[in-house]
């Protein structure tokens, strides 16, 4: 039966690929940390646009509505004239 040992070379070879994959797992830690950064403040700026949308919508609803209700009352006044003229 064979019994492997370790040798230097064999430790100093473990010991550079333990390095190289906590460099990896470190460098993708990172990359993932800027990841999430980037979505949280893209996040951000989108609710930010939404809610200016629905301010922006409000007040033209608003505009809307008002003249709306002045074509109404312009309408209803033209009426009653023609109905006068007509009488």
């Amino acid at each position: 039966m064979a019994v492997n040992r370790w040798n230097d070379e064999m430790l100093d070879q473990l010991a550079d690929s333990v390095a190289a994959l906590v460099q990896a797992f470190v460098q993708e830690h990172e990359e993932n940390r800027q990841h999430r950064q980037e979505m949280r403040e893209w996040k951000r700026e989108s609710d930010d646009r939404h809610q200016s949308y629905l301010a922006w919508k409000r007040e033209n609803d608003l505009r809307f509505n008002i003249l709306l209700e002045e074509v109404r009352a312009s309408n209803h006044r033209i009426s009653r004239l023609e109905d006068a003229q007509n009488s």
